[in-house]
């Protein structure tokens, strides 16, 4: 597929992603939500029959017939998502990421959309803690890849700190017709610090899907626990995320860090006796 086929074709990727999410559209939904002439649809339906993915219009909305092949899916996405978000090409990292996720092709790219253009969304979500599954209403701000997870970082209604959501755990996506202004969110003020963290090793599953930094390292130690190192400021965010590990973590830099928790804990105990 050459570029421009591909930039003629991005609102039918988008399309694509919304069928496969489970979403009931007819030709005229299908229009509107790409915002194209109704003629334009059946374009889109021969363009994914030329991928091999049999898709045909019906009175009850657009059928697909059998499944697409995994190949076009993570090539569509990684060029998408390049483009919708001016980043990198992630070609690799969908590919792995496909393994452990079937459905990573319409959140990549509905989520991806959304970011780009401000949309509200609604999505099912199994919480690592309980494994309970709870409905949020977000504005997603920035969609990352790390070590590969993919993760969205976002707000929740009526909040102002940015939540960490991975895309793993998403049962459902649902684009709203909503549209939101996206403030400046400062979740990274203050001098970037090196930052040293020892857990203890019963924790280890739980921390690669809590991991929310864009950058960092973990080393396994031989007597068990493993390192985890990062850069960041130290804030509310950081130092809140120590917290809620309990005594599965230990701050081996900066002391900053520790005298900043001390002090988060000093204030709240005066304020809560």
């Amino acid at each position: 597929m050459s570029r421009n086929h591909f930039f003629y074709n991005i609102r039918y990727i988008e399309l694509l992603a919304h069928i496969l999410s489970g979403e009931t559209i007819t030709k005229q939904r299908a229009a509107e939500l790409i915002d194209v002439e109704e003629i334009t649809i059946s374009r889109a339906l021969r363009f994914y029959r030329s991928l091999g993915i049999e898709a045909f219009g019906r009175k009850s909305g657009i059928k697909i017939f059998n499944k697409p092949k995994k190949e076009d899916l993570i090539f569509l996405a990684a060029n998408y998502i390049s483009s919708k978000l001016s980043t990198d090409y992630f070609y690799k990292s969908i590919k792995t990421y496909s393994k452990i996720d079937a459905s990573f092709f319409h959140k990549i790219v509905l989520l991806s959309k959304a970011i780009k253009e401000n949309i509200i969304i609604k999505i099912k979500y199994q919480r690592l803690t309980d494994n309970k599954t709870n409905d949020y209403i977000l504005k997603p701000y920035k969609l990352i890849e790390s070590n590969n997870n993919w993760i969205l970082h976002a707000l929740k209604e009526d909040e102002s700190i940015l939540k960490t959501f991975y895309l793993s755990r998403m049962q459902h996506i649902l684009l709203t017709e909503k549209i939101f202004k996206k403030d400046y969110v400062d979740d990274n003020s203050g001098e970037i610090e090196e930052v040293i963290l020892k857990f203890v090793p019963e924790v280890e599953q739980e921390l690669y899907y809590k991991i929310w930094f864009d950058e960092f390292e973990i080393e396994k130690q031989s007597d068990g626990p493993f390192i985890l190192k990062t850069n960041h400021p130290i804030n509310n965010r950081l130092a809140a995320w120590c917290i809620s590990w309990w005594d599965a973590i230990e701050i081996i830099k900066p002391v900053e860090l520790k005298k900043y928790i001390k002090e988060m804990y000093s204030d709240f105990s005066k304020k809560n006796k």
